[in-house]
């Protein structure tokens, strides 16, 4: 490589890096903890500074079962401190260098304007965005799963056994991040053998010995070490998927426009018989094939793939490259328009992941609570842990609402007994449950609703309402159609 194409590819990198970082890095510390965060808080506790709990509970079984992920939380928080921006500053900065990676390790086996869209398609995917600004294991996950694929291809690419070696390290590092990705190591494999068929060559033994010994090695972790921890696992939780329902819900994670051009470049990759592109292709078909499978194995929640996001948005920038390569030969000013903007076609969500951080502010609510309470006031809600963090031990006794469709039986007899109630709820785009909702309106006061207008009309909304002694006959009985 020539001097000035060095300084290009530094530069490039850099901006690439550099653009991520202000994506990721924007607004970190001034989004309050979600639930999931607050939960990351005490396993993180639990596996290195031994708080004691059940060794049945998922606050035991998680954070031994990735422990990687846990420790760059316990990282972050050491060096940084143990507010929101504290404990998600390892975590950007993964996000960040995960971009910075997709463009240095695609660049040479791909073509640069294929590497190029890769790597902005991910720095705007407003998915992993939000992970990058989450306290949890998900984009730990996502770095590891996107080098392993990422020098998985350069098996291909340089034929050595320094990058499959390389690669089955990574997998297993993956697999103590998030545990659904002992399916890395098989992928990668299987996709560094249709690479080599599609060229007609032999994958060479030293190769095929590493990923044997990896797999060995995988074999033995779970069997001795997962199985136990993970019997019985989520048992009893109600948000499993479908599979029909986790595929759609695939699609929406990289975003509709994103998932079309990843069928068209799955087109152009199956007509143009090359290493790089069949390992691609089965990259993704193992990341649409995990969605579709992991609902039947587990119970299930769609950010569980988002690991194995890569493949699709690289042969989507392939598609990407492919177009921007044709309209270069006609104007060069077109071909980076068509680049710049299909690379913003999840702008939307983009822009309104900044709204709200993509999450249920807590901590406003907690803080009106707090500001107005009262002795002998209760509170109940879905999100009791959440609360409980957030209310800095002023507001006892909180009552957790059970996830039913329909809360007013248990709001009624909640709102019987003595003191003011006070009622935290999440919102969804859909509202509260119809009866829920019609019951509140008659028999408790609105209070507070917290959470901005996005762009893309979701809602992120909490609202707060309170129920003051006594209840009326027809309230403590239910009202219009509530069951009795």
């Amino acid at each position: 490589m020539s001097k000035t194409k060095k300084i290009q590819f530094v530069t490039i990198a850099l901006a690439l890096t550099l653009f991520a970082a202000v994506l990721r890095f924007h607004s970190l510390g001034a989004w309050p903890y979600s639930g999931d965060e607050t939960a990351t808080l005490q396993e993180e506790n639990v596996l290195f500074h031994a708080q004691e709990v059940s060794h049945d509970s998922q606050e035991y079984r998680l954070p031994h079962l990735i422990p990687v992920s846990y420790l760059v939380f316990h990282i972050s928080h050491t060096l940084f401190g143990l507010d929101e921006w504290g404990m998600r500053v390892v975590i950007a900065l993964l996000g960040t260098l995960s971009v910075g990676l997709v463009f240095v390790l695609l660049d040479g086996p791909m073509p640069r304007a294929t590497a190029i869209a890769t790597a902005l398609l991910v720095a705007f995917m407003p998915q992993h965005v939000v992970h990058s600004q989450e306290a949890r294991f998900y984009m730990v996950a996502a770095f590891f799963a996107f080098a392993c694929l990422l020098v998985g291809a350069r098996i291909l690419w340089g034929r050595s056994t320094l990058y499959a070696i390389l690669a089955c390290c990574l997998a297993l590092l993956a697999v103590l991040t998030h545990t659904l990705l002992v399916i890395l190591l098989p992928l990668v494999f299987v996709a560094v053998c249709a690479g080599a068929y599609a060229e007609r060559r032999s994958i060479p033994l030293a190769v095929t010995l590493a990923f044997a010994m990896a797999a060995a090695a995988v074999g033995a972790f779970l069997a001795l070490y997962v199985r136990p921890l993970v019997q019985g696992w989520n048992q009893g939780e109600t948000w499993g998927y479908s599979p029909v329902h986790a595929l759609f819900a695939s699609i929406v994670m990289i975003g509709w426009p994103i998932a079309l051009l990843a069928v068209v470049g799955f087109v152009l990759m199956l007509r143009e018989r090359t290493a790089q592109n069949w390992y691609w292709l089965t990259c993704l078909l193992g990341w649409v094939g995990a969605s579709v499978a992991f609902p039947l194995i587990v119970v299930y929640h769609a950010e569980y793939v988002f690991p194995l996001v890569l493949g699709a948005i690289v042969v989507a920038g392939y598609a990407i490259g492919v177009i921007y390569e044709l309209l270069r030969t006609r104007s060069s000013t077109a071909a980076w328009v068509w680049m710049g903007s299909i690379c913003l076609a999840n702008l939307p969500a983009l822009a309104s992941h900044y709204v709200d951080g993509s999450r249920r502010d807590g901590r406003s609510a907690a803080a009106y609570i707090r500001d107005h309470w009262s002795p002998g006031d209760r509170v109940t809600g879905y999100s009791m842990g959440l609360f409980q963090y957030y209310s800095r031990g002023c507001c006892e006794p909180t009552i957790p609402l059970p996830l039913t469709t329909n809360s007013v039986p248990q709001l009624q007899q909640l709102g019987a007994g003595s003191g003011r109630l006070w009622v935290v709820l999440e919102n969804t785009r859909w509202g509260l449950d119809p009866q829920t909702q019609r019951w509140l309106f008659d028999c408790a006061v609105h209070k507070l609703s917290v959470g901005g207008r996005r762009f893309d009309e979701a809602e992120f909304k909490v609202e707060v309402y309170l129920i003051s002694p006594p209840l009326t006959n027809q309230c403590a009985g239910g009202a219009r159609g509530a069951p009795e």
